[in-house]
């Protein structure tokens, strides 16, 4: 099975020793994604900036491996904050408009970045250019 490293520019560059994703064979692993704009910014605003950030760089990276939104199969939310449940499920629902959520696990632990509200990492299945 081939190893493939994803590395996009339309994501921030991680600062620790990880790639952006790795492809092996139709699977796409995207690591934890932090809530950076591309100019290595944290995400300004509250809780729901720092989330649609995260997703917005998950996105871009699933795009660059071949993949979408669409085609995660399994999705995990590091929260900083349990009160920010509410607010993660609402916005993790607008990316998933018609209900065809992933599988997730979500739960609340201590972030690398103290000013870090979140963290997204998934997994997808690879479709090569049917990027929704």
């Amino acid at each position: 099975m081939t190893r493939q490293i994803i590395s996009t520019p339309r994501a921030p560059s991680p600062k620790a020793p990880i790639s952006q994703a790795v492809r092996s064979g139709n699977l796409l692993f995207v690591s934890g994604i932090t809530p950076f704009t591309l100019d290595l910014q944290l995400a300004k605003g509250d809780f729901e900036a720092q989330m649609r950030q995260a997703l917005e760089n998950v996105r871009a990276i699933l795009e660059a491996g071949g993949s979408s939104l669409r085609n995660v199969i399994k999705c995990t939310v590091i929260l900083a904050k349990r009160e920010d449940w509410p607010a993660m499920n609402a916005i993790y629902q607008s990316y998933w408009p018609d209900r065809d959520y992933p599988a997730r696990t979500a739960f609340e632990a201590p972030l690398p970045h103290p000013d870090f509200l979140v963290e997204v990492e998934c997994v997808a299945e690879c479709n090569d250019g049917e990027n929704e």
